[in-house]
């Protein structure tokens, strides 16, 4: 399975969404409207799944779903 679709089940369950409203270009803040608090969690899951830690410095540039993926992939 690839790295969006693993992301696509992590932000479903989180955020109970549906799977296609999430796509590279999708933007955390404006096209899902999360908040930190959301967003936050979301990384939890995210960290706990890949097995990696996301330091702080590096959470401000995932801007978009295609940033989150980009890391995983470079990281994981």
């Amino acid at each position: 399975m690839s790295t969006i679709e693993q992301l696509k089940e992590i932000f479903v369950e989180q955020t109970g969404r549906d799977a296609d409203s999430f796509n590279e270009d999708t933007v955390f803040t404006v096209d899902l409207v999360m908040n930190s608090f959301e967003i936050f969690g979301l990384i939890c899951d995210v960290e706990e799944h890949f097995d990696i830690e996301i330091p702080d410095r590096e959470l401000m540039k995932l801007v978009t779903v295609g940033d989150l993926v980009k890391y995983i992939e470079e990281n994981a």
